[in-house]
This record gives structure tokens, C-alpha cells and sequence, in this order.
């Protein structure tokens, strides 16, 4: 009887106090759809050449992209204990299929895409 309040009390507290000890702070997602957004900028680089020593200014344009990922377990199946997650966006560019790393910051299904993995 002791042991079952302990355990009802311990689960209470990670609901209420740690929510994000509950969920995995990195998952795996494979990209689904792929839709560009607008440019942005890398303004004041120096780009050295390494042939001839020399360097000269540049900048550097880009674009955003955002995804719709769905959560993978760590076989690579469908995980059901998460839903789609839409317009995520990021700098980096992955193709539709592709399998990335996503981190879960403290628990919230705010993610962000750390970079491309390999199951």
C-alpha cells in the first residue's frame, strides 16, 4: 500500500512539476511535405581563398523551409504518441522522405531540427 501512494505521488509530482522528463528530448522524424519561404541574408563575411592567400568580401543568400514532420520510435515506425507536426521551419534544406534529428526543448512540441541522421 505504501509502495503504490509513493509511486501515484512520484508520477503526480513528473506530471505536474517535470513535465518534460515524461518525453524524449530528442526524437527522430521523417520530413513529409517540403515548401520553401522567403530569403534571408548572411551579411559581412570574409571569404578566404586558400590557393592564393587572398580574401574578399560577400554575403551569402539563402532560404527558409518549412516541413511536416511525423515522429518516428527509434526503429523507424510511425510513432503513434505523437501527432503530425506542421510548419516547422528551419534554415536547413532536406528532401521530403529524409529522416532527421528533432529536438523537443523541455518537453513542448516546439521543435527544432538539429540536422539529417541515418537509422
Amino acid at each position: 500500500m505504501l509502495a503504490e501512494m509513493v509511486k501515484s505521488v512520484l508520477k503526480k509530482t513528473l506530471a505536474v512539476d517535470y513535465p518534460h522528463l515524461k518525453l524524449p528530448s530528442v526524437v527522430y522524424a521523417r520530413v513529409g511535405a517540403v515548401r520553401p519561404l522567403g530569403t534571408f541574408e548572411w551579411r559581412e563575411l570574409v571569404i578566404y581563398n586558400d590557393e592564393t592567400g587572398g580574401h574578399y568580401r560577400g554575403h551569402i543568400e539563402a532560404h527558409w523551409y518549412e516541413y511536416t514532420l511525423t515522429v518516428l520510435d527509434r526503429f523507424g515506425s510511425i510513432d503513434p504518441a505523437f501527432p503530425t507536426l506542421p510548419q516547422i521551419r528551419s534554415r536547413q534544406q532536406f528532401q521530403s522522405g529524409a529522416i532527421v534529428a528533432v529536438a523537443l526543448p523541455f518537453g513542448e512540441l516546439t521543435p527544432s531540427i538539429i540536422g539529417e541522421v541515418r537509422l
